[in-house]
């Protein structure tokens, strides 16, 4: 697999530094830096993400590098019209896992790595909780 979409909860796992997942998440970004995978995410996770952050008091220019950072490694992609218009007709029960999964589409990404797999049961991508996608990395050596 090399066209990877990471869920909002991925995101600001790795932006919050969110423990115990920290690690297993800066490890996809890593393989993204080194060119080993193509890595997106939704432009909506990054305001969610940056939301969170102020929220920790981060300062804003700790916001706006991290993202920056996070940008090098990962495109964002986009939430346009036709990506809310199909969330609001799919049978998602989740509007923003809605979102998520069809941004992802709009790459053609070959799976979506999140934290709550249960919300994405409509999906037309493959979809991976964090531990298994780790176990497939782990798999593929």
């Amino acid at each position: 697999m090399k066209r990877i979409f990471v869920d909002a909860n991925i995101v600001i796992d790795l932006l919050c530094e969110r423990y115990p997942w920290f690690s297993s998440v800066m490890r996809i970004f890593s393989m993204a830096d080194r060119g080993q995978i193509e890595l997106y995410c939704s432009s909506l996770s990054l305001g969610t993400a940056s939301y969170l952050m102020e929220t920790r008091k981060m300062s804003p220019q700790d916001i706006f590098e991290g993202i920056d950072l996070l940008c090098q490694m990962c495109t964002p992609t986009t939430v346009d019209a036709s990506v809310v218009r199909q969330a609001l007709d799919s049978g998602f029960t989740d509007f923003e896992d809605a979102l998520q999964h069809y941004s992802a589409m709009t790459v053609d990404a070959e799976c979506i790595v999140t934290r709550n797999k249960k919300d994405f049961s409509s999906s037309e991508i493959p979809i991976y909780e964090l531990e298994d996608f780790m176990a497939l990395l782990d798999n593929d050596k």
